[in-house]
């Protein structure tokens, strides 16, 4: 019986990490993946956008858009209507109040007027 190997899946989920040494800093970087958040070279924190659906026991909820671990807006589900609502709690809602909160959210109208224009699609 012949046994096969899986090196070549292995290898390519599982990073190689090659130690470079200048000096007085010891570097390491990923020979094949680099997830980072943070450019070290260019010395750049990138934005974290993420959205906290709240829902309450009187069935009031609301969105709240994160930028990094400040609020930048608060959308009350009373204020929009239930079919929103519903498109809202499902992950295409979450993913477009992330591009929402990336592009900036200024007022409650604009976001209505972005919702308007996905259902219109």
């Amino acid at each position: 019986m012949s046994q096969k190997h899986y090196s070549d899946f292995n290898s390519s989920v599982v990073p190689e990490i090659e130690y470079v040494h200048d000096g007085s800093k010891v570097k390491h970087t990923f020979s094949k993946f680099d997830y980072d958040l943070f450019d070290e070279e260019k010395y750049v924190v990138e934005k974290v956008i993420r959205v906290k659906r709240i829902a309450s026991a009187n069935k009031n909820e609301r969105w709240n858009i994160f930028e990094n671990n400040k609020i930048v807006f608060v959308l009350e589900g009373s204020k929009v209507s239930k079919k929103e609502k519903e498109y809202l709690r499902t992950p295409s809602g979450f993913s477009f109040l992330i591009c929402q909160g990336k592009t900036g959210i200024k007022s409650l109208a604009g976001l209505r007027k972005e919702l308007k224009k996905v259902f219109e699609k």
